[in-house]
């Protein structure tokens, strides 16, 4: 078939273009207003692939929108029609998410090229990876897309391609000002273009939060140093043996559920290397209602993702029993097939081991500024690593520095609890999860749990705590109780760690503001919620910040490293801003200022 597709790389002038990249490495960025088949993304790719040297430090990012994507069976037999693109197709196939709005990030042959698929209305995808609302600060801090794949756009969406656009940028061609009135209060954004010269990053805190935005920051090419005070990273939260990636769906387009399906999807994607190499089993995960308002949610929830069956699928008890492969007694539940339980601890050993990622195991009591670089003190007073670019990982730990100090979280304990397997219970072949979670057996145990203890700070077992983590799975599902039998709760293993919660149960991730600043700059919000202040946000120079996550670690932090990582890097970010702006750590400041708490 002849490729009509090359004329549109030829307009680009991609292949010269891409020849005269130089050493220094970086990202070059396409976007497309019309998916469709995804043939241009599979002759981009390609050109790519046999242009750019596999160890080249440059890599492609594809931002394409679609309105109506089409579903994985029907994008496989379209693409049959190229077999030229055949073991390209192979490798998108084989990420390609669910068909559901909003915006997908994709990793293409070992990192090379990341996909962004924007699914939804195009002009408010394009919008909404923008910097700003206001034009003039669409891509403030961020570089430009490189080239476009577009054909005719309307007035609307050639003024959002001309923001999002610079000098050199191919067919466009043309800026929007950026010293065009502001019309918003864009807090959001850093006044002062952040300097990196020598693209060296310390972590503090080797979690599942740090390791995993230690690889997406190594990806881009930074120098990367994990600070912990073990030697061994996911030794705190991160530690439990078996740990579920827990699904939220919801009705509702709110930022917390639509942040909630974004980063599940993310992560059934991320970790599936992991189970392949044998690290914990994508068994899917089946929820089952706690009471009659959430089975009634759970029908609308099947109803909204209807013919999503790789995403989810609402099972009645015949299917419940098919596939726990326990005598469940519950009507219904729903049944994630893509997802499973993972040994986090493992997961964070494996990122640093993959990338050579040093680990230096130290205690630190102090942050310092100082020409240009973060110090890292010990508790006796002493330096222990400088860097240029500073990420505070360290989960509630944040709150004993200054410039973090009032970020609000909550340190939250956990229990999980090591259930004796019976021979029933040997057969359950996949998570469940209700009021608790449990899953199928390791080495003769579940683990189970986990239980929520405000003001609780023990490490020690708790037979409390295991008692209650049984009964959990009693009232989860009756069946489920009478197939774990009676256990024995006063020599039942576990482990008790902490969780690092907020007020609004989602992550902070980002640049930390200098918070004197942002409370003059921002100060007449306290009189007035909605005045628009032209002003643009100060923020700790190279400081960021990446917490937060309760007991969904596991599930958040793929799309939050890729989201900080594209902060730091400068990149356009893989979320849409509404969104973004849901985790900002400035978010809790601007809240209380109009609330007039401060």
């Amino acid at each position: 078939m002849i490729d009509p597709n090359k004329n549109i790389l030829e307009q680009n002038k991609l292949a010269q273009r891409w020849q005269s990249l130089g050493p220094q490495g970086g990202l070059f960025t396409i976007a497309e207003t019309d998916f469709g088949c995804g043939i241009n993304v599979l002759a981009a790719c390609n050109l790519w692939l046999t242009t750019v040297p596999e160890v080249s430090p440059w890599r492609l990012q594809i931002i394409s929108a679609s309105e109506s994507p089409h579903c994985k069976p029907d994008l496989a037999s379209k693409l049959v029609d190229w077999p030229q693109y055949s073991g390209i197709s192979k490798e998108l196939l084989a990420q390609y998410p669910a068909t559901v709005s909003g915006i997908h990030h994709l990793e293409l042959f070992n990192g090379r090229i990341n996909l962004c698929l924007m699914f939804g209305d195009t002009k408010s995808l394009f919008k909404g990876i923008a910097q700003s609302s206001d034009l003039g600060l669409a891509k403030h801090n961020t570089q430009s897309v490189d080239a476009w794949f577009m054909q005719s756009v309307d007035e609307e969406l050639g003024q959002t391609i001309a923001s999002l656009s610079g000098a050199d940028t191919t067919p466009v061609g043309r800026v929007i000002a950026e010293n065009s009135p502001i019309t918003s209060t864009p807090w959001h954004l850093n006044k002062i273009k952040p300097i990196q010269r020598q693209k060296t990053v310390a972590i503090l805190g080797a979690g599942i939060a740090g390791c995993a935005a230690a690889a997406a920051l190594h990806k881009r090419g930074y120098r990367v140093t994990m600070v912990d005070r073990h030697a061994i990273a996911g030794q705190e939260a991160s530690g439990n043996d078996q740990a579920i990636i827990y699904p939220k769906l919801s009705v509702r387009d709110e930022p917390l559920p639509r942040i909630n399906l974004t980063a599940m999807m993310l992560a059934s994607r991320y970790y599936r290397p992991f189970w392949d190499a044998g690290y914990g089993k994508q068994c899917g995960v089946l929820v089952v209602p706690e009471n009659a308002k959430i089975q009634q949610d759970f029908i609308d929830i099947a109803e909204r993702f209807a013919n999503q069956n790789s995403l989810v699928q609402l099972l009645n008890n015949d299917g419940l029993r098919k596939i726990s492969g326990i005598a469940m007694q519950a009507e219904l539940g729903l049944f994630f097939p893509q997802l499973g339980w993972l040994p986090p601890a493992t997961i964070c050993q494996q990122l640093l081991e993959r990338d050579n990622i040093p680990l230096i195991s130290a205690d630190i009591e102090q942050l310092r500024q100082q020409g240009g670089q973060w110090q890292l003190l010990n508790d006796e007073g002493h330096t222990v690593l400088e860097t240029e670019i500073l990420v505070v990982a360290n989960a509630y730990g944040c709150e004993q520095f200054k410039q973090t100090h009032f970020l609000p979280v909550t340190q939250l304990r956990g229990q999980t609890s090591q259930l004796a397997a019976s021979t029933s219970s040997l057969d359950l072949n996949t998570v469940i999860c209700g009021e608790g979670y449990i899953t199928p057996a390791v080495l003769g145990s579940h683990s189970s749990g986990a239980s929520y203890n405000k003001g609780v700070f023990t490490k020690e077992l708790r037979e409390a705590d295991h008692r209650a983590n049984v009964a959990q799975m009693a009232s989860t599902d009756a069946g489920l109780g009478i197939t774990i039998g009676p256990q024995d709760t006063a020599s039942m293993d576990g482990r008790a760690n902490y969780r690092c919660t907020t007020k609004d149960y989602l992550p902070i991730v980002g640049a930390v503001p200098d918070l004197s600043a942002l409370m003059r700059d921002y100060d007449p919000l306290r009189r007035d919620a909605r005045k628009v202040i032209p002003l643009m946000g100060s923020y700790q120079p190279n400081l960021y910040v990446h917490c937060g996550m309760g007991s969904r670690g596991l599930c958040y932090a793929p799309l939050t490293a890729e989201l900080l990582a594209s902060e730091i890097a400068g990149e356009i970010p893989p979320l849409e801003r509404d969104l973004r702006l849901a985790m900002h750590p400035a978010r809790f400041l601007i809240r209380d200022l109009k609330k007039n708490r401060l």
